[in-house]
């Protein structure tokens, strides 16, 4: 029995080593952001007793969180000129407009502090690529069958999933390549992003041979245009 106890004596120390580490590690994780999070920028303005600092902020449209903090001693109003949003802020309280205006749409957004300091949010052009692909399973049917076009909408991660509702991927159509495109669907939203992006897809019917483009769009005017491979879907005779 002697010769055990050195080892178990061992083996309770490795234990309470073990669970010490772990406690420690589940602390560090708990304290960091989560990964999504993170990945999105965040910007502030604080509310101060000379006006809002930075009274002009310039900022890329897309994903992250705009903020307004209030360092002065006494609550503060912010209102858009454009009526979209006003919000009140007590001494040390931050808040927004709560949603993502105006991050998400193009544009100069000027506002007030109180009725009388001047400051404006300037958004410009996300810079970062969209891309978009087209595909089916075959190129040939037959006169009168049907084929299901689809793809994925993929962009910068640093941008949140909900704005894929405000990116529709438009399909675009023409019988030959000497005439030009013209937009025949907007097909339906992906709900959830896959592991290369967002999935989308959409049944088409042609009745003669037609080449097809995906183009993914922008409602807030966020984004430039990106556009897929042509994908020619040839439809042949009934035998």
């Amino acid at each position: 029995m002697r010769e055990w106890r050195p080892i178990l004596g061992d083996m309770k120390a490795r234990g309470w080593w073990l669970i010490g580490l772990v406690a420690v590690l589940g602390a560090v994780i708990l304290g960091l952001p989560s990964a999504g999070s993170a990945l999105l920028p965040t910007w502030q303005i604080a509310l101060t007793p000379s006006g809002p600092s930075p009274s002009v902020l310039e900022l890329t449209a897309g994903g992250g969180y705009l903020f307004w903090i209030n360092q002065d001693q006494v609550t503060h109003t912010v209102t858009f000129t454009d009526g979209q949003c006003s919000f009140q802020l007590a001494p040390g309280a931050r808040g927004n407009c709560g949603n993502d205006f105006p991050i998400a749409s193009v544009g100069e957004y000027k506002y007030t502090v109180d009725g009388t300091f001047q400051g404006s949010v300037i958004v410009s052009l996300n810079p970062q690529p969209r891309t978009v692909t087209l595909t089916a399973r075959r190129h040939t049917i037959n006169r009168g069958g049907r084929v299901l076009l689809h793809g994925m909408l993929d962009y910068p991660i640093g941008s949140p999933p909900d704005l894929y509702s405000r990116m529709p991927v438009t399909l675009l159509a023409r019988p030959d390549r000497y005439h030009r495109f013209k937009r025949v669907a907007v097909t339906a939203k992906a709900k959830k992003r896959g592991p290369f992006g967002f999935p989308w897809r959409i049944y088409v019917h042609p009745k003669a041979t037609t080449i097809y483009m995906a183009e993914a769009t922008s409602n807030t005017d966020s984004w430039e245009p990106a556009m897929s491979r042509p994908f020619k879907v040839v439809v042949r005779a009934n035998r």
